[in-house]
């Protein structure tokens, strides 16, 4: 059975196909519901895309969540921080682990 993330993003247009470094916050029910991750992940827009994938859901930073679910497929699990100083921009941030 495929899990189900959500992932939050600034804009829509900024989240685009292939593989990508990301928060993702796991949705399956019990207590690990939302626990965080950063993860290296191959993403599509087409839901289906990998048979052994999870979904992914978008959400905007204002909370409001995109009608169609992607496809995603883990490709590496990164450590739980982000190299940086604490007044820097998240996602500018993220970008340092490419």
């Amino acid at each position: 059975m495929k899990k189900e993330y959500v992932t939050f993003v600034r804009k829509l247009s900024q989240l685009s196909e292939g593989k990508r470094t990301l928060f993702i916050k796991d949705l399956t029910p019990g207590p690990r519901k939302y626990d965080t991750r950063l993860v290296r992940a191959e993403l599509s827009k087409t839901p289906g895309r990998f048979s052994d994938g999870d979904v992914l859901w978008i959400r905007s930073e204002t909370g409001y969540l995109h009608p169609q679910a992607w496809a995603m497929k883990i490709l590496e699990d990164l450590p739980p921080y982000v190299p940086g100083q604490p007044w820097q921009d998240v996602f500018a941030a993220m970008g340092q682990l490419k």
